[in-house]
C-alpha cells in the first residue's frame, strides 16, 4: 500500500517555521531588549550605591559635633554623583557587642557615642547599632543615607515594561572605633586658662565642661592630666592652688588619671564623676591667678609631659592594648602677658620660655605647637571669650589665627584655620563644625560641647559598616 499520503511537503515544512519565528521574533527581539535594559538597571544601581558609600563616608567626618552638618554634606555629595539621588538620612550609634548574647557591652556608652537610650539596639557578635535622635546631648558617631532610584527602560517599552527600580540602596558610615575595638587609647593633657581676666563664672562653667566631657570618656583608655595657665604650686588642700610666682610650681600640677569616673549603672546612663579622684579634686579647687597669661611655657611643659621627656605616671598605670596617641588641649581666653624669660622652644630643653613683646610671644608659641607637632603630638586649641578679638601686639596678628596655626591639621590633612572672628553664635558654629582642631567660645556655657567634640575628634577614622538586622 502506497504511504506517499504520510509525507508533508517541504514547502509545508518551511512555511511553518516561518509562521513560528515570526510568533517568536517579538518575544525574542523584547528579551533581547529587556536584558540591554535590565543591564542598564544593574548599573544604575551600582552608581547610586557609588553615590550613597561617598556621601555617607565624607558626612561621618561631620559628626558627632555637627549633625545638620553631616546630613548637608550627606545630601549635596550624594546629588553631585548621581543627580537624581535624593537619599533619607538617619543618624546611629554604634558600639561593640558582647559577642553571642548580642546586646550591647557594658561601658561603651558615653564614651563612644551616647543616643540617650539603647532601646531599639540591633545587634550581631560584632556590633549593636542603637538609633540615634541628634541633639539633646546625644553625641551619634555613624550616619545612614537611604534611596531607591527609578530608572526610564528605552527598548522594554516595545514589549509593554516602561521602567525599573534599583531597589533600596543603602549606605552606613560611622567615624571613630564603631565598636570594631575599644575606644583608641589616648594620653591627654588638658591646659586651662584661668588666669585673671577669666571671670569667677566663666571658670566656673569651664570647669564644668571639663568635668562633663571626662563623662563622656572611658577611663580604662583614655587617661588624662590637667595643665594649668598659672602655673600652680599643689598644697594639701589643693593641688591646683596658683603660684605665687611666674618660674615656680607646676604647669601640669595633676597626673595622667584613669579614675575620674565611676562605672555606670546601667549601659546608656552618664558615669558619675569620681569625687576621690585627684583629678576631680583638682577641677573642684581651680582657683583664679593673678599671673599672667603665657603660652609658650604652659604648651611645652604639656607637650614634655605627655611624651616623658618630664616626668610623668604613665608608667604606674595599667597598660593598654596598642599605643596611645598623644594630645593636648589648649584653651587661653586672652593675648599673651608674659614676663622676660630666657629659655628655648626646644623640647629637648627644661627651661621657661617668656618675654614682654607680644609678637616674640606667639612666634615662641607657634614654634613649641610646631615641635610638639612634628613628635606627633595632636594639638587642640581653643580661643576662649577675648582671645577671639585680641591680638600679640596692636594692629598684630589675632591670636585666634596663631591658635588656629598652632591646631593639627585635620582628618583630611588640611591645615586648621580660624575661618571667621566667632563674633556670633551663627559664627562660632560654623568654626566649631568645620572639622578641624581649632575652637572658639565666647562664653563659659559655650566650652562644654566643645571640649566633649575636642576629644572626639582625636579619634578621626571613618569606615563603611553594614548595620545589623
Amino acid at each position: 500500500m502506497s504511504r506517499h499520503w504520510l509525507r508533508r511537503p517541504a514547502h509545508r515544512d518551511r512555511g511553518a517555521s516561518t509562521v513560528i519565528v515570526a510568533l517568536l521574533l517579538p518575544v525574542l527581539l523584547g528579551a533581547a531588549a529587556l536584558a540591554i535594559d535590565l543591564s542598564m538597571l544593574t548599573l544604575q544601581r551600582q552608581n547610586l550605591t557609588n553615590a550613597l558609600d561617598s556621601a555617607a563616608q565624607a558626612a561621618a567626618y561631620s559628626l558627632p559635633s555637627d549633625p545638620t552638618g553631616a546630613r548637608n554634606v550627606a545630601l549635596a555629595f550624594a546629588a553631585a554623583n548621581d543627580p537624581e539621588a535624593n537619599p533619607t538620612v538617619t543618624f546611629w550609634c554604634i558600639v561593640a557587642s558582647t559577642g553571642s548574647t548580642k546586646t550591647v557591652r557594658s561601658g561603651e556608652i558615653p564614651g563612644t557615642c551616647n543616643p540617650g537610650t539603647i532601646s531599639g539596639a540591633r545587634c550581631n557578635t560584632s556590633i549593636c547599632a542603637i538609633p540615634c535622635t541628634a541633639g539633646s546631648g546625644h553625641t551619634c558617631n555613624a550616619i545612614n543615607v537611604q534611596d531607591d532610584k527609578d530608572v526610564a527602560f528605552s527598548f522594554a517599552p516595545a514589549i509593554g515594561i516602561n521602567n525599573g527600580n534599583t531597589g533600596s540602596v543603602s549606605s552606613t558610615a560611622c567615624k571613630g572605633s564603631c565598636g570594631a575595638a575599644p575606644p583608641n587609647p589616648m594620653d591627654v593633657v588638658v591646659v586651662a586658662d584661668r588666669t585673671g581676666s577669666m571671670s569667677a563664672a566663666d571658670r566656673d562653667l569651664m570647669v564644668s565642661a571639663i568635668k562633663s566631657t571626662l563623662q563622656t570618656m572611658t577611663k580604662e583608655q583614655q587617661y588624662v592630666a590637667l595643665g594649668t595657665i598659672h602655673r600652680s604650686s599643689p598644697t594639701a588642700a589643693c593641688v591646683t592652688a596658683p603660684s605665687a610666682s611666674a618660674t615656680t610650681g607646676s604647669w601640669v600640677p595633676v597626673p595622667f588619671s584613669n579614675d575620674y569616673i565611676l562605672a555606670a549603672a546601667n549601659p546608656g546612663q552618664t558615669p558619675a564623676l569620681n569625687t576621690n579622684s585627684t583629678l576631680i579634686k583638682g577641677l573642684n579647687c581651680l582657683g583664679s591667678s593673678s599671673g599672667g597669661t603665657y603660652l609658650a611655657s604652659p604648651l611645652k611643659a604639656a607637650a614634655r609631659y605627655v611624651l616623658g621627656l618630664s616626668s610623668n605616671n604613665l608608667s604606674t598605670l595599667p597598660t593598654r592594648p596598642t599605643v596611645a596617641r598623644k594630645a593636648i588641649i589648649f584653651e587661653t581666653d586672652g593675648e599673651p602677658n608674659e614676663a622676660n624669660i630666657t629659655g628655648s622652644t626646644d623640647l629637648d630643653t627644661t627651661t621657661d620660655i617668656g618675654t614682654t613683646n607680644g609678637a616674640t610671644a606667639c612666634t615662641n608659641f607657634a614654634q613649641v605647637a610646631t615641635n610638639a607637632k612634628a613628635r606627633g603630638i595632636l594639638s587642640i586649641t581653643v580661643a576662649f571669650g577675648s582671645a577671639t578679638t585680641a591680638r600679640c601686639t596692636t594692629s598684630g596678628t589675632f591670636v585666634r589665627t596663631v591658635l588656629a596655626a598652632a591646631a593639627s591639621p585635620d582628618a583630611l590633612g588640611q591645615a586648621s584655620d580660624a575661618d571667621n572672628d566667632c563674633s556670633t553664635p551663627a559664627l562660632r558654629t560654623t568654626e566649631n563644625a568645620d572639622g578641624d582642631f581649632f575652637y572658639c567660645a565666647a562664653t563659659g556655657s559655650e566650652l562644654g560641647s566643645i571640649f566633649v567634640s575636642a576629644i572626639n575628634q582625636l579619634n578621626s577614622r571613618t569606615r563603611l559598616l553594614s548595620l545589623p538586622k
